[in-house]
């Protein structure tokens, strides 16, 4: 009896091993895979952003080399402030089912902190994702905005001389020693009107009482006339893109002047700003102005 108990237990372990060894064996992880494409046209990791600016991001996914399960959709989708935006939902094709690749390019005009996750989704429902983070910040540079600043002429007490960098109107004796400082000068004369301009200015150089061919130090400010209205000169907040400053269309001067006009300009030291006509005084050599530098 004890030989063919142990006979009988023997052909159960060999039947049961025969068993398992036909059972197909169990993927441990049966998903896709995705992966962000690199390389220095692609974003692939956590980037820093200004607003307005756009990103490519390219992905390569492929199905699982053990299932061999079809991949069927890809997404892409935005998040920010707990909101997601499906950017792309794909259906893929049967040349899409093995491999997959694309590139896309996402333009972030809001500032803010954004997630983005890149899905693939096979036909057994399993998927994988990539993600990174989009930290958009806001686009341009820092501003100072000075208002309502009065000029008058050379024999007011009030100065003719301006310097962006301290915001300061200077008189003559006061401009002279401060050569360094004084980016504009405001004069109104026969011919130009009511004018503004730089220290090298060669009209600005005729005003015998400004005494600027005693200067050692005369800064070249260019100008622009610009079409910007008033109302959108005073919506510039403390950031702003200052568009490009053509050299070629610059002066030395802007003149002939009326209230509301802006003009665009550059100083010496690379500082854009706009200056915005307040006021041009009926009587007198006098005018107000609001300007806006770049820090």
């Amino acid at each position: 009896m004890k030989k063919i108990h142990l006979f009988v237990v023997m052909l159960f372990l060999s039947t049961a091993a025969f068993l398992t060894s036909c059972q197909k064996d169990e993927v441990l992880n049966p998903e896709p895979t995705i992966n962000f494409k690199g390389g220095s046209t692609y974003t692939s990791s956590d980037v820093t952003i200004k607003a307005g600016e756009a990103i490519t991001v390219g992905v390569n996914a492929a199905q699982n080399a053990d299932t061999k399960s079809k991949l069927k959709t890809f997404t892409v989708v935005l998040t920010q402030n707990n909101t997601p935006v499906t950017l792309i939902n794909n259906t893929l094709d049967e040349n899409q089912e093995a491999v997959y690749s694309q590139d896309f390019e996402i333009t972030f005009p809001n500032v803010g902190e954004v997630s983005l996750v890149a899905r693939i989704t096979d036909a057994d429902g399993k998927y994988a994702e990539v993600s990174f983070k989009v930290t958009v910040e806001q686009a341009g540079v820092a501003v100072k905005k000075k208002t309502n600043v009065e000029f008058g002429s050379f024999n007011d007490a009030i100065g003719s001389f301006y310097a962006t960098t301290n915001e300061t109107v200077y008189t003559i004796s006061g401009a002279a020693n401060n050569q360094a400082l004084v980016d504009i000068i405001f004069f109104k004369g026969a011919t130009n009107g009511n004018t503004l301009a730089a220290p090298d200015d060669t009209d600005a150089a005729t005003i015998d009482e400004f005494n600027l061919d005693t200067w050692t130090t005369k800064k070249k400010t260019r100008f622009i006339k610009v079409s910007m209205t008033a109302a959108q000169f005073d919506a510039i907040g403390s950031v702003y893109s200052f568009p490009e400053f053509t050299e070629a269309s610059a002066l030395s001067k802007a003149n002939q002047l009326a209230a509301g006009n802006v003009i665009y300009f550059k100083t010496e030291a690379g500082k854009r700003g706009y200056a915005k006509v307040i006021d041009l005084y009926l009587k007198g050599d006098k005018a107000k102005f609001d300007f806006i530098v770049e820090q």
